[in-house]
């Protein structure tokens, strides 16, 4: 029997990250979980969290400590307090790739990027392991911070199979045909302006997009484009359950990401994993990690950053409901096979059998 002790200190302690991994090792006859999480989300959870893992590593003594997404800022502390014992940091984004190449926070050629770099690599080489979402995540971190990429494991992300399960659309007589999204702060990655940009040129036909989330900005993105035609309904927050509802309703789900930039040519969204366990057609932005879908066969694949090619993807979706729904299927048993919670134990067991964890 392993003992595994997953950390989770975040603003988010449930975070689709965090409770997939949670499921996964729950999954695992010959692990015993010690789950570690905040229950604030506010400062006091960095001691909550630093106390409660102090207490796990005396109480339990775990064989291996793995700490979920975001950590970036409270990784050096556990640590320290988990050191002499296998640890393995969950970094899913690169830090440095996110505050100075995707969002420019600053400068990548800067001497603050560099001390950034040299600080997190130096807290890197501490660990057995590093996790990520992908595996062109994996290469690309692994180049960034000039660590070979065999300290590289990318566990895909999938969902919590429990809240999105397929259900049966809700009939409505002359209603549009309904093209879901949602983002909690719609950042660049997304593209939200490029969809709002279809939605613009498809203001012609009864197509209507639910849109969901993003930042104050958002409203006013979204008024601008409904002044010029567009057909949105939008709502700033919904909770996290019914989520699963909008899918199940709309014809078409939305998984980008669409916005080209550094980070949108590594992800998976972690909103597609749920649209296909969903078992709804959903339409793909072209990227690293694409592949594994076919277009037309169980998603719909389109250049990032290119309005009119969405707009299109999405009339043509319209316009062949019968193809659209064998796409659905196809996606849903896609999704059974490689993208699973069950995949993803999969995933872990060969990670814990790594021969440099333990």
């Amino acid at each position: 029997m392993i003992k595994v002790c997953l950390i989770t200190c975040y603003n988010q302690p449930d975070y689709i990250r965090a409770r997939t991994l949670r499921a996964a090792f729950s999954a695992m006859d010959d692990v015993e979980l010690i789950v570690v999480k905040n229950t604030h989300t506010n400062i006091r959870r960095y001691p909550e969290a630093m106390w409660r893992t102090i207490v796990a590593r005396f109480k339990h003594h775990p064989d291996v400590y793995i700490q979920t997404f975001r950590a970036y800022e409270s990784f050096p502390f556990f640590r320290l307090i988990t050191a002499g014992k296998p640890f393995i940091f969950d970094e899913f984004i690169n830090p440095i790739e996110h505050v100075a190449y995707e969002n420019g926070y600053i400068k990548p050629g800067s001497i603050v990027t560099k001390i950034a770099r040299l600080g997190y690599k130096f807290w890197l080489l501490t660990v057995r392991l590093i996790i990520t979402d992908t595996p062109s995540h994996a290469r690309y971190s692994a180049e960034l911070m000039k660590l070979p990429i065999t300290d590289y494991v990318p566990l895909i992300v999938s969902t919590d199979e429990q809240v999105f399960t397929p259900k049966p659309k809700k009939i409505v007589k002359n209603a549009p045909f309904t093209v879901f999204y949602y983002g909690l702060f719609m950042m660049p990655l997304q593209g939200l302006d490029t969809i709002l940009e279809a939605m613009v040129r498809l203001q012609h036909k009864n197509i209507q997009l639910v849109l969901i989330g993003g930042k104050d900005s958002t409203k006013e993105l979204v008024k601008e484009a409904q002044d010029r035609g567009a057909n949105i309904v939008y709502k700033y927050r919904v909770p996290f359950e019914e989520l699963a509802d909008y899918m199940n309703n709309s014809d078409l789900c939305l998984g980008g990401p669409f916005g080209g930039t550094v980070q949108a040519q590594y992800v998976i969204g972690g909103k597609t994993y749920q649209y296909l366990q969903t078992e709804r057609p959903v339409i793909i932005g072209k990227n690293e990690e694409s592949h594994i879908w076919t277009d037309k066969k169980n998603a719909l694949i389109v250049d990032q950053k290119d309005p009119k090619q969405l707009a299109d993807a999405i009339s043509w979706a319209e316009e062949h409901p019968k193809e659209l729904a064998a796409i659905a299927r196809s996606g849903k048993e896609l999704y059974t096979k490689e993208l699973s919670i069950k995949k993803l134990t999969q995933q872990l067991r060969l990670l814990l059998t790594n021969e440099h964890i333990l």
